[in-house]
């Protein structure tokens, strides 16, 4: 499974409701979900949007990371789950993004989906573009982490 790739524009109405792009409708029916789950990017400002099954594997694989009888892990688990919001899709493809996403993101109308293979993010495309590597630096992160690998042009 291929899983959410590209990035795709999009609109929000006046209700704050985002169309989820037609290519992840189609992946998150196959992968039989109707249940999102969506939180605001720890670092970015972008959130991120889940298939529920996704998300409770990614839970269980930090609660498992936490130690919940200390109080900063205690605390940590308890901002990272209360940061959260459940949301369904309408059958129109929509999803109600909250208001204090939609702030937080900047995105008043036009905003930008991004696949992360196994979720996606909904950014402010101005955002996301600033917050990108120049074509440079690009390829030099990316030989740094691939090393010798045969990735690249082979002429």
């Amino acid at each position: 499974m291929m899983g959410f790739l590209s990035k795709v524009e999009a609109k929000a109405d006046n209700k704050g409701r985002l169309f989820v792009p037609a290519v992840y409708r189609k992946q998150l029916e196959k992968l039989g979900e109707g249940g999102l789950i969506l939180q605001l990017d720890a670092v970015c400002r972008c959130v991120r949007v889940y298939p529920e099954s996704y998300w409770e594997k990614l839970n269980e694989e930090f609660k498992a990371k936490l130690n919940l009888w200390d109080q900063k892990d205690l605390m940590l688990y308890r901002q990272f789950i209360a940061g959260v919001d459940m949301v369904e899709m309408d059958a129109s493809g929509r999803i109600l993004m909250p208001k204090r996403y939609l702030e937080m993101m900047e995105v008043e109308t036009d905003a930008l989906f991004v696949g992360m293979c196994d979720y996606f993010e909904v950014w402010n495309r101005d955002v996301y573009e600033s917050a990108q590597f120049t074509p440079e630096d690009y390829a030099k992160a990316m030989q740094e982490k691939m090393g010798n690998s045969q990735i690249g042009c082979n002429i």
